[in-house]
Formats: structure tokens, C-alpha cells, sequence
């Protein structure tokens, strides 16, 4: 444990005191011994007693926040991870803040609204009987007027005037309004006191229950921000016209609100010390939380140092992390993070050795070229040149690259050109006596800190010449179609003569007869022979990219294997769920040699009988092929060397297995020798499925 004896008692003891401090709140809400007036003293009091806690709360707060920045600051731990670390702190104790908010927001709220509900309800009631007896009078006092003024004066007189009813009766009867309206609802005559702006007219409705009920009518009005309190009756002239009578007095707005600003302040101070109570719950969560996290913080500093140090060695390519250690529980975050780390470090380690090697078989691959590869820097320093430009120079005389791109002025040239589609030219130059053309093929090299120029030079000379040969190669297909075609009938006719003479003649001569057809049918075999392979050699490679069955591809071929040699068991076992194939994309043909090489290589190392196995299954990804045969198997010098694609290796052991491992490469898939197999050779074979 980081904590001291007694440290975390001496620590939390003032924390105890408080929590105590707000259940005693808490209780008191909650009793029903005191009455409203001396909880409302009460809580008056507890604010000032709570906002001194939240002070005190505050400065801990900012004195140990800055005491864990100056201690930070003293071990030298960078100031990112200063800031990041603080960060982690107070985003590790939001959560647990607003639990504990919510569960003192929870009592808080239950006790207070108990008691301003009680307080409230009281002051309700009593308010509401005030209203209701205030109105009560008041309706009953304009009844009175109303009469008043229907007996002493419109009953009286034939014509009705407004200054009558202003002057004798608005005025000594203090009202707001005097309104005479016709049973239509149309206003007649009227008189109003200065606090009415507007005319507040008579509602259909009023007047239809008025004729109905011939009883009086209240109404009450909104008169800009105080009540207008109404009166209706009916009335008539001396003549017996009838009209509505209507006489109002405003309320005095300050009697409806008084209650209710009372219960805003006093719902104003309850919310002011709900807020204080969250603030000093809030706070004391916060330093807690800082608090603990700083002690806890202190021991994450140090694996983090180390793996900041462990970077810059990575950074070195020095991949020894042997320093890097974790005194801690091996089944922790930091421990596990530690193991995660020197994972990623080897496997950059194992990266950046694959890339090595990628980067060595690229560079193989471009010498291996017939045309000439030159990457120039931004500045047109040259970057790499491949063999065959290598020979190309060497043989023009300019050892230094260098000189060659500057002799081809490419500098300017490139600074004037838009590669963002690729750009050819044809160059010319003059040495020793002859001229020499160049097609160049320029192309923009983007990575992601520098740019590059990607130039493909083209031997204009050779590629003449290889026109010629080009033209020569068709000559020599439609030899080789001149010279196959007479084999077959030349065969079957030395076949038909061989059985013809064989019953003639005396069994000496049987004998010379058997060894001369043996002799022309082997010359035959041999010209036929000699004019495929003339053929297939004048055949230009090309891959045509297709989609298509593996498993019939491989069929097709066995058609032929399995007519051919008898003796030999060759069985395919397929293994794929419903709905799935085993279609690839690549080349048809050139998969065909794959099998042909792996079924060549089998039957010559199994004496041409035996058993030959292949099992297809089918993911929705990829499709697997395992070929075996049980032959004699491969020594596992060649198993390593065909597995790791070492090219000079399998050169030595012949092209067998240099051709099937290159077309199943181009086909996109993948093939290794199963090491130290017993029972044969195993090969597995993986290609990707094409994406829709």
C-alpha cells in the first residue's frame, strides 16, 4: 500500500465530520418538531455554515492542485503528459461526482419539498379564502351599484346620457367603468376611469345566459396588468327599451400577487441552498478525487517515463526493451500495457525485416526488367537505377548516372511538366558517331515525406530489334503448325505398313521391319516435340485476369492424368458450406501449368504409381487447396528455401518449383511446403476469393 499508517484516518476525518454535518440537515428537514418560521431561521443559518464549507473546500481544492503540479514539475515528466495526466484525474472522478450529486440531490430534495409543500399548502389555503371572501364582497358591492343605478335613473328617463352617468354616478360611486349595451351586444353608452385603455366589450355568451337566466352575470377581464371585476343586468328606459347594464371596479393587483412573491423568495432561498449544497458535495468529490488520483498518479509516472525513453529508442531502430520493467501486479493495466508495447516493438522489429526483404525482392524484380528504371529526387538527384539502365549506361560510357540525367537536360524539363497523368517523350542523343533514342515514360512519385520522379526508359534501338524477333516468332508459329501437321498421318501410315508386312515376311526380317518403326515412330515423337516446344517458345506470356473454378481448372487437367497413367490414384476431396464456391480470380491457362508441374514433379518422384491426394475447402474469403503426394518427400533445405522464396536456391534445384511458386503468386495466392513431412510432399495453396 502507497498510504502511510494512520495517514488515510487522518485524512478522512474531517470528511466524516462533514458527512454527518449534512445527514443532521437532513434529519431536521425530515422532523416535525419545528414549525415553518423556525425551519426557515434554520435554513437562513445552515446557508452561512455551508458557504463557509464550500470556501474551505476550495482553497484544499486549489492548494493540492498546486502542489501536484510543482511536484510533477520537480521530477521532470514532460508538460504534455503533465496536462494529460490532470486530465485523467478529473475525468476519472466526473462519474462518482455525479453519483453522489444525484444521491444528495435525492435527500436534499425529498426533505425540503416536504417542507415548503407543507408551508406552501398552508399559505395557499389561507390566500385562496381571502380571495374568495375579497371577490365575494366585491361582486355583492357592484350589485349594489348596479341597482342603484337602474331604479334612481334609467328606469327614470326617456334618453340616456353618458355625462349623467358619469358625473352622478361614476364618480360618487367610485367605479372603473359604467356600460350601457344594447341586448345585440353593441356598446350604447359608457364611461371609464383612466386605468381602462381599451373597450372590454361583451362576450356572446354572457349575453346569451343573461336573457336566459334574467340573473345577474360576473365577469372577470384582463385589463393591461391588473383584473377588471364586472357586473351585468338587466335594465330598461321609461320608454321600456331594454339594454344590458354593466358597472366594474379593477382588483388591486398587488393583493393577487403578494402570496405568490412570497412563495418565489422563499422558493428562491431553497434553491439557493440546494445549489450550495451540490457546490460543497461537488468540491469535496473533486479533492478527493485529486487527491487519490495524485497518490495513485505517482505511480504510474515512472513505467511511463520508461516508455516514453523506450520511443526514442525505437525511434533509434534499437529494439532492446529489457530496461523497461513493472514492480507492480503482472495482471494490471501498466503491466499489461508494458507486454503490449514490447509486443508491437518486435513486431515492428519483424516488419521492418519483412519490409527488408520485400524491399530486396523489389529491387530484384525491377533489375530483373528489360527496360531501364530511374527515380530521381525532387532536386533530380538520382535515387535508384535499376541493373539493366545500369548496363545501358556503362555501355554509353557514363558511369555517374548523374551526368547522363544532366546531359538529358531533365532538370528543366521536369519543372515544366504536369505529372498527374504520366508523360512520354522520345529523346535523342548523339554519341560516338551514332544516335541513340530513348522513349521515356515519366510518372509522379507522391510518399508521404518527399516527392519522387519515376521515369521507364525504353532502348528504342532493342526495341527494334525486338519488332524483328517479334515478326520472326510469327514465322515460326506457322513453321511449327508446317511441321506438326504431316507427323500424325506419317505415324498411322508406318503403323498401317508395320501390320501389313509383319504376316509376309520370314521372322528375320520381322525383327529389322519392328526395329525400323521403332526408329521412325521415336524420330517421329521427336519433331513433334521439337515443333511445340518451337511453338510455345515463340509465344509471347501474357496474363489474362479472369474469374473462374479452381476446382474445374484442376479437373480439366485431371482428365488427361488420369488416361494417361492408370496405375496412379489420384483422388479430390472438397470441403465448402452451401452457397459457396471455389472461384478465383487469375489466369486460366497459367494455373493449368501449376498442376501439370505439381503432377509431373509427383509422378516422376513416385515411379508413376502410387496415390496422389487433394482436398479443396472454401472460407468466405479465401479458397485452400492441400496437395499431397507419397512419394519420397522433399529435403528440408528445399522446404525452407521454397517457403521463404530464396530465388537462387530454386534456381539451383531446376525451374519446377520456381514456376509453380511464381504463377501462384501472380494468380494473388499464396504456397508453402508443409517441413519434415513423412509421408510425401504437402503443399499449401491459398487464393482470395474475388470481392463483389
Amino acid at each position: 500500500m502507497f498510504f502511510r499508517k494512520g495517514f488515510l484516518l487522518k485524512r478522512a476525518f474531517p470528511f466524516i465530520l462533514l458527512f454527518f454535518f449534512i445527514l443532521i440537515q437532513y434529519l431536521l428537514y425530515e422532523s416535525n418538531f419545528w414549525g415553518w418560521v423556525q425551519k426557515n431561521t434554520l435554513l437562513f443559518l445552515l446557508l452561512q455554515i455551508d458557504l463557509l464549507i464550500l470556501l474551505f473546500l476550495l482553497y484544499l481544492l486549489f492548494r493540492y492542485l498546486f502542489s501536484i503540479f510543482w511536484e510533477i514539475r520537480a521530477k521532470r515528466v514532460s508538460k504534455s503528459l503533465k496536462y494529460k495526466l490532470m486530465a485523467v484525474y478529473f475525468l476519472s472522478i466526473t462519474f462518482p461526482a455525479l453519483i453522489l450529486i444525484l444521491g444528495s440531490f435525492f435527500f436534499l430534495k425529498k426533505g425540503l419539498d416536504y417542507w415548503f409543500e407543507e408551508y406552501s399548502s398552508i399559505q395557499l389555503a389561507t390566500h385562496l379564502l381571502r380571495e374568495e371572501d375579497h371577490f365575494k364582497k366585491e361582486e355583492a358591492d357592484l350589485l349594489m351599484k348596479a341597482y342603484k343605478i337602474r331604479d334612481e335613473y334609467i328606469s327614470q328617463v326617456e334618453t340616456i346620457r353618458s355625462k349623467d352617468l358619469r358625473e352622478r354616478y361614476r364618480y360618487f360611486l367610485n367605479l372603473d367603468s359604467i356600460e350601457i349595451y344594447t341586448l345585440q351586444g353593441e356598446l350604447f353608452k359608457k364611461t371609464y376611469s383612466s386605468e381602462i385603455t381599451s373597450k372590454p366589450g361583451i362576450p356572446p355568451s354572457l349575453i346569451e345566459d343573461l336573457l336566459k337566466t334574467k340573473k345577474p352575470q360576473v365577469q372577470l377581464h384582463q385589463v393591461n396588468s391588473s383584473l377588471l371585476l364586472r357586473v351585468f343586468i338587466l335594465v330598461n328606459d321609461l320608454r321600456g327599451n331594454f339594454y344590458i347594464l354593466s358597472v366594474g371596479k379593477v382588483v388591486d393587483p398587488q393583493f393577487l400577487r403578494a402570496p405568490h412573491e412570497e412563495r418565489e423568495s422563499l422558493h428562491k432561498q431553497i434553491t439557493y441552498f440546494v445549489i450550495l449544497s451540490f457546490l460543497i458535495v461537488l468540491f469535496l468529490v473533486l479533492f478527493l478525487g485529486v487527491w487519490v488520483g495524485n497518490k495513485l498518479g505517482k505511480r504510474l509516472t515512472e513505467p511511463i517515463q520508461g516508455l516514453i525513453l523506450a520511443t526514442q529508442k525505437i525511434s533509434q531502430r534499437d529494439y532492446s526493451l529489457e530496461d523497461i520493467t513493472w514492480q507492480g501486479s503482472q495482471e494490471d493495466e501498466l503491466a499489461t500495457l508494458i507486454k503490449s508495447f514490447k509486443q508491437m516493438a518486435q513486431e515492428i522489429k519483424r516488419y521492418e525485416e519483412t519490409l527488408r526483404k520485400y524491399n530486396e525482392y523489389l529491387g530484384g524484380v525491377l533489375n530483373a526488367l528489360p527496360v531501364g528504371i530511374l527515380i530521381l529526387k525532387e532536386n533530380t538527384e538520382p535515387f535508384f537505377l535499376n541493373q539493366t539502365l545500369k548496363n545501358w549506361l556503362s555501355s554509353m560510357g557514363y558511369e555517374n548516372p548523374a551526368l547522363f540525367v544532366e546531359r538529358l537536360a531533365l532538370k528543366d524539363y521536369l519543372q515544366s511538366l504536369d505529372l498527374s497523368q504520366g508523360f512520354y517523350k522520345v529523346f535523342t542523343l548523339k554519341e560516338k558517331d551514332r544516335d541513340l533514342s530513348f522513349g521515356i515514360t515519366f510518372m509522379n512519385l507522391e510518399l508521404p515525406e518527399e516527392r519522387l520522379f519515376l521515369m521507364i526508359l525504353e532502348n528504342l534501338e532493342e526495341k527494334k530489334t525486338l519488332e524483328r524477333l517479334s515478326l520472326w516468332r510469327e514465322v515460326a508459329v506457322k513453321i511449327a503448325h508446317e511441321i506438326k501437321n504431316p507427323l500424325t498421318p506419317i505415324k498411322l501410315s508406318i503403323e498401317r505398313l508395320k501390320r501389313r508386312l509383319y504376316e509376309e515376311l520370314p521372322p528375320d526380317k520381322k525383327d529389322l521391319l519392328e526395329k525400323t518403326v521403332t526408329v521412325v515412330n521415336t524420330y517421329i515423337e521427336e519433331l513433334r516435340k521439337l515443333a511445340q516446344d518451337f511453338y510455345y517458345l515463340s509465344q509471347r506470356p501474357l496474363f489474362e485476369r479472369r474469374e473462374f473454378d479452381l476446382l474445374k481448372n484442376l479437373e480439366e487437367v485431371l482428365e488427361l492424368y488420369k488416361l494417361a497413367y492408370p496405375e496412379v490414384a489420384i483422388e479430390v476431396y472438397t470441403e465448402a458450406k452451401e452457397g459457396e464456391s471455389f472461384m478465383i480470380k487469375g489466369d486460366f491457362f497459367q494455373m493449368k501449368r501449376v498442376w501439370i508441374n505439381l503432377l509431373d514433379n509427383s509422378l516422376k518422384a513416385m515411379d508413376y504409381k502410387g496415390k496422389i491426394e487433394i482436398w479443396f475447402s472454401s472460407t468466405p474469403k479465401e479458397v485452400r487447396v492441400i496437395y499431397q503426394d507419397h512419394g519420397p518427400g522433399l529435403d528440408e533445405e528445399v522446404s525452407e528455401a521454397f517457403n521463404k522464396g530464396n530465388l537462387e536456391e530454386l534456381q539451383k534445384l531446376g525451374t519446377g518449383l520456381l514456376i509453380i511458386k511464381g504463377m501462384v503468386e501472380l494468380n494473388g495466392g499464396k504456397i508453402e511446403i508443409e517441413k519434415n513431412f513423412k509421408e510425401g510432399a504437402r503443399f499449401y495453396l491459398t487464393f482470395p476469393k474475388p470481392q463483389a
